[in-house]
């Protein structure tokens, strides 16, 4: 049935949407899509049911998020997405003129329809789904409604970019003999979306082999088809493969008159309000290289001062985050005690996590972090590799530890005991061979310069269709922005300020990165290498 039985009414159905008018897509410039009206159709996959049955967040909303944090989302709608939805209750949306006028200014319209067309047999007649001949008049059903929705949707605007999703196995818990005829009867419908897909110039996505990777984390409930809120991240991921390809590379950049002002806008950002608040000294990096992480788990941005006395500014941040706690990272060489002063004056309590040398200090945040099977291993003398890691190990909550390039202080020796396993960061100009065999089954992550490191662990250990790219020669605009890079999945790359590196441009393609989010003004990342970034000559 995959192949051979369904196929011979899959050409009627190609035949019925090719004779459908105003069907042909047309391809939209940069221009156009310079702003994305993004609108969801479907059914309870479209409006974001759990594996639990509530309403969450579906693959649609986090399309749409993406979207706004790349500024590129104009209006997003959901105009019709009902569970239970069948191909034929679409059609009869589509044929409402006011669902018609929603459509007409749209440029991405995402569909999830069909599962329900044979589903809804399941509870009241499965032994239908047996029968051969049924099953072909109803996938036939499918392809006439399918065809006819993305028909009168091309009659209205023929320019939109339509993405089509394909189901995933949802019957996974079942024996394999009883899943076997359901699976079928998805392959089938999929081959009947595809189908569509290719004769009205829209796009197909698949999700069946995304899901089956990790049945327990996206489809937790057994007997529940609806995917959890990492199943339906799974599938926003598989719609951005193919949405990304529409669009040019495109860059923001987040940057103030200083790194003092930079970490304050990166705050905004990515923070409404905070639980807490992270202060480091702005003008050298010992103690704050592993705050990081501790930030992701908290929560919290990290915000830079003057180690003398609390900037304007970041006390301006503080008030507008109304946080419950602030962190000081380092003793009071780093952060003096006029710092301490100023914030519990205006109300937040204050803690410090220090030690006599940053080597201590990062095992300080070390022990006040959960614990995790990893720790990561960098060079405490150069800040480049412990933040060009930052972003991955905070999402991962690995502590970032510190050591010279022949030797483990014992501050960090000690912290390392707890960790079965650990990532070595950097060359071995600055992490020798030597002190890497003493670490806990430790893998290199580390290439020729800081530059070629960075875009390994963007290549091997965090890809993403979104990067932050910092300057590599200076600390602050990476420490601060790498909390925010964790924050929305996004890899983290260091650049020259003024030269672009083979590497850089490597791991862009290889990961295929559609949006860059450049941290600082033009003295930390010049104009011509954002345009090399985004392909502009």
């Amino acid at each position: 049935m995959r192949k051979g039985k369904v196929n011979s009414f899959l050409l009627l159905v190609c035949l019925f949407v090719l004779l459908v008018p105003s069907m042909a897509s047309a391809t939209v410039t940069n221009d156009e899509k310079a702003v994305v009206n993004f609108t969801a159709l479907g059914d309870s996959l479209a409006a974001g049911v759990l594996s639990d049955n509530k309403l969450g967040k579906s693959f649609n909303d986090y399309i749409a998020e993406d979207l706004n944090e790349i500024e590129l989302l104009g209006t997003y709608q959901k105009p019709f997405t009902v569970p239970g939805a069948t191909s034929m209750d679409l059609l009869n949306e589509l044929q409402n003129p006011q669902t018609q006028a929603k459509l007409q200014s749209q440029n991405v319209i995402t569909i999830s329809i069909g599962a329900n067309d044979f589903l809804q047999y399941l509870s009241s007649d499965p032994t239908k789904l047996q029968n051969e001949e049924f099953v072909k008049i109803l996938m036939a059903e499918l392809g006439a409604n399918y065809g006819a929705s993305l028909g009168i949707i091309r009659a209205i605007n023929p320019t939109a970019e339509i993405y089509l999703l394909g189901y995933y196995n949802g019957f996974h818990a079942l024996p394999a003999e009883q899943q076997q005829s359901l699976i079928m009867l998805t392959n089938a419908a999929n081959d009947v979306i595809e189908a569509v897909a290719g004769a009205t110039g829209s796009h197909y996505v698949p999700t069946f082999d995304a899901i089956a990777k990790d049945y327990p984390t996206y489809l937790p409930t057994p007997s529940n088809v609806h995917p959890s809120s990492e199943g339906y991240k799974v599938i926003a991921d598989e719609f951005w493969k193919q949405i990304r390809l529409d669009f040019p590379i495109n860059s923001t950049r987040i940057s103030g008159e200083n790194r003092y002002e930079t970490a304050v806008i990166v705050s905004q950002a990515g923070w409404e309000f905070a639980q807490g608040v992270i202060i480091a000294r702005g003008d050298d990096f010992p103690d704050a290289l592993a705050g990081a992480p501790l930030a992701y788990d908290l929560n919290s941005p990290i915000l830079l001062t003057h180690s003398e006395s609390l900037d304007d500014i970041v006390k301006d941040e503080i008030e507008r985050l109304n946080p419950e706690f602030a962190i000081l990272l380092g003793g009071e060489q780093a952060l003096s005690p006029a710092v301490e002063t100023a914030i519990e004056k205006m109300g937040v309590p204050t803690s410090r996590l220090a030690g006599d040398d940053r080597y201590e200090t990062a095992a300080e945040i070390a022990y006040s972090m959960p614990t995790s099977d990893k720790a990561v291993i960098a060079n405490g003398t150069k800040f480049a590799d412990a933040l060009a890691i930052a972003s991955y190990a905070a999402e991962n909550t690995y502590p970032i530890l510190l050591a010279k390039q022949d030797e483990i202080p014992k501050s960090t020796s000690q912290v390392l005991s707890i960790y079965p396993e650990s990532l070595a960061i950097g060359g071995t100009q600055v992490l020798s061979d030597n002190l890497v065999n003493q670490l806990p089954n430790a893998k290199r992550y580390g290439g020729a310069d800081r530059f070629e490191t960075a875009s390994i662990i963007a290549m091997e250990l965090n890809p993403s269709y979104k990067a932050f790219v910092s300057t590599g020669l200076e600390f602050a605009d990476a420490l601060t922005g790498s909390v925010l890079a964790a924050k929305t999945d996004s890899s983290f790359l260091l650049v020259h300020p003024e030269k672009m590196q083979d590497t850089v441009i490597e791991a862009r393609d290889k990961l295929g990165i559609y949006h860059f989010t450049i941290l600082g003004g033009p003295k930390a990342v010049s104009p011509s290498v954002e345009k090399q970034l985004v392909g502009v000559e």
